[in-house]
């Protein structure tokens, strides 16, 4: 499983080679995407970072701190990390293949050209991970949680959505 920074990595690096600027709820939400689709393709998770509904819609909270201070506008950083055997700051990276590198990418491009509002609208239709999430009935949902299980639920092939 990848670091979700690294991948918002990735996602920051492909938008700036297409002049696209990326806000910190699209990158969220590309990322959320990327990743029910890496998870839906090959039944692996992509990354290990616990998914969250928030109120405007899925969020890794590792990804939402990095770039918060970028508030609404561009971001114009990178994820970073504290390498386990230096201590030092580094900036998040990614160390894969070509093959596994050209999957992510085109996952990716499914959804970098879509604005923040349409990326969070599509991540609030009714009856999705996000809003079965949010609007929970019944037994409590500490961090509001969005499973692997209900991702592969709610989009699997035959799923009802």
């Amino acid at each position: 499983m990848l670091d979700v920074r690294a991948l918002a990595n990735v996602i920051l690096d492909q938008a700036d080679s297409r002049s696209l600027e990326i806000t910190n709820m699209a990158l969220n939400k590309i990322a959320y995407f990327v990743h029910c689709d890496y998870l839906l393709e090959t039944n692996d998770p992509l990354v290990g970072a616990k998914i969250e509904a928030w109120q405007h819609g899925p969020v890794f909270r590792e990804v939402y701190h990095e770039f918060k201070r970028w508030g609404d506008s561009a971001i114009r950083s990178r994820a970073t990390k504290v390498d386990p055997y230096s201590g030092e700051v580094v900036i998040a990276k990614i160390q894969f293949g070509t093959d596994e590198k050209q999957h992510i990418e085109s996952l990716i491009e499914r959804y970098i050209y879509f604005t923040a509002a349409q990326l969070r609208a599509i991540s609030h239709r009714e009856g999705g991970p996000w809003a079965r999430v949010w609007g929970h009935d019944g037994n409590s949902n500490p961090g509001m949680k969005i499973s692997n299980d209900l991702i592969r639920e709610h989009y699997s092939p035959g799923a009802r959505q």
